[in-house]
């Protein structure tokens, strides 16, 4: 132990005897000031040492000295081992747990200065609940922070799927066609230029030919033979129907 702490002990060891002294001599005068003096110490003490300042200022100057020599080694004793430092860290912690912000630097520095005050002090804060309260909190906050995670993660894949799902829907469906014949009037016939067409005459079957040209009354078709082709015209009165190749959706 130091010669501060030996001090601060001794003189704390003697105001405490003097105390005790004050209360029996002034339960002697009468239980009120014995009262005043044991429970409203030391502005009792001070108080009843006035009143009887002839019989008791050994004693009160005895308690009055010892007291504050006591009370000023221990505000040294604390301030020098760090415990100001190890309070205001503590407070840090306990609102940080409150708050569920803790951090590994919180813990760290709560540590650190619990091991300080030990090592200056001679006693075991170390084992204090809060420092456990504080790892405690730090693995809940890590779980915390671990379901946090999953559950972004799982609403970023259902996401991801509703938006697929999303795009399917809205692409649409691709279109089928196939070839088939549609009866057009001959009058129409010139907004059919290059079409496949099957025309049907008087007296004639039906036969498939390519239309070529249009005029005002004749339409012009050619059609293959052998290894090339020829042409010809049909005036529109000769014609009884006429079917156009389309692609048609189905």
């Amino acid at each position: 132990m130091t010669t501060p702490a030996l001090v601060a002990l001794l003189t704390g060891f003697t105001a405490l005897l003097a105390f005790a002294l004050l209360v029996v001599r002034a339960f002697h005068k009468n239980t009120a000031w014995g009262l005043s003096v044991m429970l409203l110490s030391p502005p009792g003490a001070i108080a009843y040492g006035i009143k009887f300042w002839r019989q008791e200022k050994i004693a009160l100057l005895a308690y009055i000295i010892t007291f504050l020599t006591a009370v000023s080694l221990s505000l040294y004793l604390f301030t020098s081992w760090g415990g100001w430092e190890l309070v205001r860290t503590s407070q840090q912690v306990k609102q940080a747990i409150l708050d569920h912000r803790l951090s590994d630097q919180d813990v760290h520095t709560l540590l650190s200065a619990s091991r300080e005050f030990d090592e200056h002090s001679g006693l075991d804060t170390q084992s204090s609940g809060l420092l456990a309260q504080a790892r405690r909190e730090l693995e809940l906050q890590a779980e915390r922070q671990a379901v946090e995670e999953e559950a972004e993660r799982t609403a970023a894949s259902n996401e991801q799927l509703s938006l697929r799902n999303i795009a399917k829907k809205a692409r649409p469906a691709q279109q089928r066609f196939r070839l088939a014949y549609v009866t057009i009037d001959v009058d129409d016939a010139p907004d059919y230029i290059g079409s496949t067409v099957k025309i049907t005459r008087k007296n004639v079957v039906e036969k498939e030919y390519r239309l070529i040209s249009a005029s005002a009354n004749r339409l012009e078709f050619s059609q293959r033979a052998g290894s090339g082709s020829y042409t010809f015209r049909y005036r529109n009165s000769d014609i009884e129907k006429i079917r156009v190749l389309t692609r048609e959706p189905y």
